[in-house]
């Protein structure tokens, strides 16, 4: 008897293949590095020798260093990204993170920097003895400046003042650079006692304190004001070192 078709049993489905996507490997450090490192040949520019590895990346460091410091002394370092920064500077928005690690990480050396910039102008100077000269020399250097829209102390000055602030993360940056600014002073203080060019009632600590914070005031003050004679100020700083410290 025929069997009518409608009745028969449908076949089953076809089972369907799991379908395997294609795994795309992370790049490995080496491969990002050299990525980095192409980058930073291309923000090079071109023309000249062939910049080696340490060269660009000593230059990448340099110009990234140079517009965070420009950004800072503009918009204070809390608003600040390291987006932003690596474009100012001519690279990706993602070097910085590469080089420094965070922003706390460029931030630390954005001080550091400062600091050695300012040692920089110090010896630049005339050489001088131990002790009263010290001092005097390095009050001479806070009023040396060779920019004139005076981009390293704006940041400086904004820092200090970022860094007080509840939870900042420049805060242990900032206190170990104005430690180490007082220490510095404090030493070529006492030198000066032991020589007996300075007063041996004076306490190098309170002294150095109280002499820096003065010479960081008047800096803020010429950056609101603008027409401070830096001259005049110097001429009278030095006046009241030798009247306030010197022994007679």
């Amino acid at each position: 008897m025929p069997v009518d078709a409608s009745s028969r049993p449908a076949a089953p489905a076809p089972r369907k293949r799991p379908v395997r996507k294609a795994t795309v490997p992370a790049p490995s450090v080496d491969a990002e590095t050299e990525n980095m490192d192409a980058e930073m040949d291309e923000g090079a520019g071109g023309g000249g020798a062939r910049m080696t590895q340490a060269e660009r990346r000593a230059l990448a460091e340099r110009r990234i260093l140079d517009a965070a410091l420009e950004l800072v002394a503009r918009r204070g370092s809390v608003r600040m990204t390291l987006a932003e920064v690596g474009e100012a500077a001519g690279y990706s928005r993602g070097l910085p993170a590469h080089r420094f690690g965070n922003k706390a990480g460029l931030l630390q050396r954005v001080v550091l920097n400062i600091g050695a910039r300012f040692e920089a102008r110090r010896l630049a100077l005339p050489q001088h003895r131990p002790g009263l000269d010290a001092v005097r020399s390095l009050v001479s250097t806070y009023f040396v400046r060779d920019d004139t829209r005076w981009i390293e102390t704006r940041a400086l000055l904004v820092m200090m003042t970022e860094g007080f602030m509840e939870d900042s993360e420049l805060n242990p940056y900032i206190g170990e650079y104005i430690r180490s600014s007082i220490s510095r002073l404090e030493q070529h203080i006492r030198d000066g006692i032991a020589l007996g060019e300075i007063r041996a009632d004076i306490d190098p600590t309170t002294a150095a304190t109280l002499l820096l914070g003065a010479l960081r005031g008047v800096l803020h003050q010429r950056l609101v004001l603008g027409d401070l004679r830096l001259d005049k100020v110097r001429d009278l700083a030095l006046q009241m070192v030798d009247r306030t410290l010197a022994a007679h």
